[in-house]
């Protein structure tokens, strides 16, 4: 549970980054200095009320890395009164585990034309733009309505049972092997610790790899490339394991 790794942290006195995934849901990083939290961000949202969405995931996973300088300082309150704070905005938007956001990618059931379930106009208009596919945000500028009233409409057809949120989709654990022995045949064995330190930065290391956070992850491995013609070489190969894997961009 967030609020219990947070409180034994500040009574740790720790420093550092505490970075959240889940499958369906943008990532969240809590920063830390000397056990207070001073900033959390998670996709659109920051501080208190990116913390009292990241509160109420129930399922995901975690990794912390002390050290660092936070990217800005915008909370000044102790760890306790903020999950406090948090706990309440959470309450007060009725936000629970289900709640859908603008990254959020619902796939249908059974009809409400049928009658099993009465719903309002707009959760009727979200479930019929629904492709399994696009997130909530993108389906929000396709239709014309307010990202608002969709999201809403989208929470309306989870909680009647008319849709599910979906997690994104996972690369083949392969693709992964293939990329670290294109790195290793450029710069050699030390290749292998500039992915394993990328997975860990992005929080993946242990776990699967989601197309979502790909770009991300072949980046980070291409930074650490000293010389710009290997890192050229670098993303030439992976740009070809990425056609042959079906993970074009």
């Amino acid at each position: 549970m967030l609020a219990n790794l947070l409180q034994y942290l500040a009574l740790s006195q720790a420093s550092g980054c505490l970075s959240l995934r889940h499958p369906a849901r943008p990532r969240g990083e809590v920063y830390l200095q000397a056990g207070r939290v001073v900033h959390v961000d998670a996709g659109p949202y920051a501080d208190v009320e990116a913390l009292s969405r990241l509160l109420v995931w129930r399922r995901g996973r975690f990794s912390f890395r002390p050290g660092g300088s936070p990217p800005q300082r915008t909370l000044t309150e102790s760890t306790d009164r903020l999950l406090l704070e948090a706990s309440h905005r959470a309450d007060a938007l009725h936000l629970d585990a289900d709640d859908v956001d603008e990254h959020s990618i619902l796939v249908t059931h059974t009809s409400p034309d049928d009658g099993r379930a009465a719903v309002s106009l707009t959760a009727l208009h979200v479930w019929r733009v629904v492709d399994g596919k696009s997130p909530l945000g993108v389906l929000a500028e396709s239709s014309g309505l307010p990202l608002e009233l969709v999201m809403s409409g989208a929470s309306e057809l989870v909680r009647c049972g008319l849709a599910t949120e979906v997690g994104a989709e996972l690369v083949d654990p392969a693709f992964v092997g293939a990329m670290t022995a294109e790195a290793v045949d450029i710069v050699g064995p030390v290749a292998e610790v500039f992915v394993e330190d990328a997975l860990f930065e992005l929080g993946l290391d242990g776990g699967p790899v989601t197309v979502t956070v790909l770009d991300e992850l072949i980046t980070t491995v291409a930074t650490q490339f000293r010389r710009s013609e290997w890192q050229h070489d670098f993303l030439r190969r992976v740009e070809r394991l990425r056609r042959d894997y079906g993970l074009s961009a």
